[in-house]
């Protein structure tokens, strides 16, 4: 019995030994990480979801590829024939109010309006065509960033039934093969997160709303195409 309890006692001081020293390396990595932070992340740290620890090298990354993803501003004159930059601003119009209607994230908007500008520069469509894009467009947005995303059927029912399920998919299918499946880039508003953790203003959401209210508006004028989305 003696001996069980010697074992049992140095089990528990190994135990205790190995999860110190655990516990100090742990202590010295979050030290060391935290040392070449800002404040703002420093202060997010303890949340995983924020990925601090890598929000300056993803802020780089972003600003690295941002340029290969832009769409050259002048190809409605270039590309599309029906397709003028007013069809194109009423339909991120349209898409605006149905984002907001659904209250999908905001990331889903920029997206959509990536993925349409995208598309349309590669292929040419008719101006009967542009609101159909428009929904498919949605739809494939919605499934990339929402976890609970709206169903085809309340897209068509927004869309006052005016396309089948058959037209809906059959575009989904020809946007996908079209952008060989990549469909997200850096956007203005990922890099007005950021902004927004740098700046003096991390909790005035007036500033921040009315940031994001401007980049909306943006969004309608295809000239402004030709700036970084940073």
């Amino acid at each position: 019995m003696e001996s069980d309890s010697t074992v049992s006692s140095e089990s528990k001081n190994v135990k205790m030994t190995c999860r110190q020293v655990f516990e100090e390396r742990i202590k010295k990595f979050n030290k060391e990480m935290k040392s070449d932070m800002i404040l703002s992340d420093q202060l997010d740290y303890r949340d995983p979801q924020n990925l601090s620890e890598y929000a300056q090298e993803i802020y780089e990354n972003m600003k690295s590829e941002e340029v290969m993803w832009m769409v050259d501003p002048e190809y409605l004159q270039k590309v599309q024939t029906e397709i003028k930059d007013t069809s194109r601003a009423f339909l991120i119009e349209w898409i605006i109010d149905v984002h907001r209607k659904f209250r999908l994230v905001p990331e889903a908007l920029y997206v959509t309006q990536h993925i349409i500008d995208q598309f349309m520069s590669k292929k040419k469509i008719q101006k009967n065509q542009l609101h159909l894009l428009g929904v498919a467009t949605l739809l494939i947005a919605a499934k990339y960033e929402e976890i609970y995303p709206p169903e085809l059927r309340d897209f068509l029912a927004v869309s006052e039934n005016k396309f089948t399920k058959k037209n809906v998919l059959d575009m989904e299918r020809e946007i996908l093969l079209t952008l060989n499946f990549r469909l997200t880039a850096p956007s203005s508003y990922r890099f007005l997160q950021r902004y927004r953790r740098i700046s003096p203003a991390i909790n005035d959401d007036e500033v921040f709303f009315y940031a994001q209210y401007l980049q909306e508006i943006s969004l309608l004028d295809a000239t402004l195409l030709k700036f970084k989305p940073s």
